[in-house]
């Protein structure tokens, strides 16, 4: 089964979003002149580019932001807007910089289709041996420096395959510090409001507006669980799934409810040492939690931070 990798738009697909079918992705492969891996193409059956759940990159022992700042999957628009590489840097690079661009003895640009624009300084790419003399059959992904780098662009990450990179990619990063639950009720909205204001001794706010473009739902809910004197839980009551029939777990359709937990430390959220602060969520909400059939549905990728943890814990 494949694992859909995408955050779903709220207001639904689009004539441009929704998946491509195999005859238009067969179409795209002939106009680059290759073949795309199996497991993107099936991803782009779900939906054509956008958004990932998972952006960051766990790479070489580390943890790093990969696609940042709104930064996305390319969606295959036919015969429009850049293909490759090559196509980006002739924009801003004369011919000749271009050929003693590398000092290798081969340079193929045409061989790295984009599989990212990023942010415009950097750029993801297939690379079917664009420094090599024969063609890869089976490609490898490809970050480059754009802005910073001397000769035009810049190899900074490399791996093997597709697959590796989407088996690398973890939740972690900015805005992707919320713990995320499940809720399966078939309860209204409303009873579950009322159960976890009752629970934990809050008062969660019915909204109805789509917070700034992510949501599409009749109703959800806000509020704030004050866990101590300092340590805030910044709490979201919503559907699973939006008017427009998209989810925000679509991989878990059987949780009608989700709640979005993002603990706060004044206007500070936190994104590392998430094992610890899953126990602390887990402790907090019990009097909720066991009252209802629920799971964790996301959680930040546990890296350890004990600078962090010890301000957090102090709090207590």
């Amino acid at each position: 089964m494949i694992i859909d990798i995408w955050k779903q738009p709220a207001k639904g697909l689009t004539e441009e979003t929704i998946g491509r079918t195999e005859e238009q992705i067969l179409q795209k492969e002939i106009e680059i002149g290759f073949k795309f891996p199996a497991l993107y193409k099936e991803h782009m059956k779900l939906q054509n580019g956008g958004l990932l759940w998972k952006s960051a990159l766990n790479y070489n022992g580390e943890v790093n932001e990969l696609l940042c700042n709104d930064a996305r999957f390319d969606p295959i628009i036919n015969s429009n807007g850049y293909k490759t590489l090559k196509d980006v840097l002739v924009e801003y690079m004369d011919k000749e910089k271009l050929e003693n661009s590398s000092d290798t003895n081969f340079l193929y640009l045409d061989r790295l289709p984009i599989l990212s624009t990023m942010n415009g300084h950097t750029i993801l790419c297939f690379d079917y041996g664009y420094n090599v003399e024969n063609e890869y059959e089976t490609p490898e992904i490809v970050y480059f420096e754009l802005e910073c780098a001397e000769n035009g662009y810049e190899e900074r990450i490399r791996l093997k395959s597709y697959d590796e990179l989407i088996n690398n990619l973890v939740y972690y990063g900015y805005e992707s510090t919320s713990f995320y639950i499940g809720i399966k009720s078939n309860e209204s909205i409303d009873k579950i409001a009322e159960l976890i204001d009752k629970s934990l001794e809050l008062q969660l706010e019915a909204k109805t507006d789509d917070y700034y473009g992510w949501y599409n739902f009749e109703k959800w809910y806000l509020g704030k669980l004050k866990l101590n004197t300092s340590l805030l839980a910044d709490i979201k009551l919503t559907p699973n799934q939006f008017l427009s029939n998209t989810f925000l777990f679509q991989n878990n359709k059987e949780f009608n409810y989700v709640i979005d937990i993002d603990l706060r430390l004044g206007v500070d959220s936190f994104q590392d040492n998430s094992n610890n602060l899953k126990s602390i969520i887990m402790e907090q909400f019990q009097p909720f939690l066991s009252n209802v059939d629920w799971t964790f549905l996301e959680i930040p990728f546990h890296k350890g931070n004990k600078i962090e943890l010890e301000k957090i814990m102090q709090t207590f």
